[in-house]
């Protein structure tokens, strides 16, 4: 009986508390070191018939950033990100950690996913389509595995067009006591084969997130470069 005890707290003990304030590593200006490095993320594998509306946003996109011009992305209409764009917003995120719930919340305008622990998927028609779709999460040893899924699709990462029953699996561990690591592979029947890329994250010890509100962009240029005028004061 001693040694199932010891056994089980053993095995509370392995899983680690993420709890805490995170920065995007390496951060603009810094090399990171090729341990904790995240991985370069590969292009989309779509399925041909979706492929040619990719290839003419990434186009746009291209021309956009070399005019110095802003991409005409989510952000321009004061828009979150969403999943799974939100886990590498620009600026810092927050991780609160209880056994039944851990909440994840991005500076950048302020976004808060929640992930209910130990509960089932659900299926994408049974839920809401939103920006952060309804995620659960489980402990795998140290590592918190995390599914998604009703995802909106107007909600995309680098202009990539997904269907209503995207999946998005992340796996989120520790490598070092204060560097994260977030796997995540989203699969989809847009995709040729599951689209897998990790991003790295470093502790800001002492740092409080600060209030986003976009409440500037009233005036903005679109993709097709049209003046728009979407927020009044």
């Amino acid at each position: 009986m001693g040694t199932c005890l010891a056994g089980s707290a053993m095995a509370a003990i392995a899983q680690p508390n993420f709890s805490g304030t995170w920065e995007r590593y390496p951060p603009p200006g810094e090399t990171a070191d090729p341990r904790y490095a995240p991985s370069v993320i590969p292009d989309p594998q779509l399925k041909p018939q979706y492929r040619a509306e990719w290839e003419r946003g990434q186009k746009i996109l291209k021309e956009r950033l070399e005019e110095g011009q802003p991409a005409g992305d989510n952000y321009i209409h004061c828009i979150p990100d969403g999943m799974p764009s939100m886990m590498m917003g620009m600026f810092p995120m927050e991780i609160f950690q209880r056994p039944e719930q851990i909440n994840i919340t991005q500076e950048a305008f302020s976004q808060t996913r929640r992930i209910y622990m130990n509960e089932p998927l659900p299926k994408w028609d049974e839920v809401d389509p939103s920006f952060y779709g309804k995620a659960v999460g489980r402990w795998e040893g140290d590592t918190l595995v995390i599914e998604t899924t009703g995802i909106k699709q107007n909600v995309t990462f680098r202009w990539t067009p997904h269907s209503e029953d995207m999946k998005i699996t992340e796996r989120i561990r520790l490598l070092s006591p204060d560097i994260l690591q977030d796997e995540i592979t989203i699969e989809d029947s847009y995709l040729e084969k599951p689209w897998t890329y990790t991003y790295s994250f470093r502790r800001m010890k002492g740092y409080k997130l600060q209030e986003y509100v976009c409440e500037d962009n009233r005036d903005y240029i679109d993709q097709d470069g049209n003046v728009r005028h979407k927020i009044k004061p």
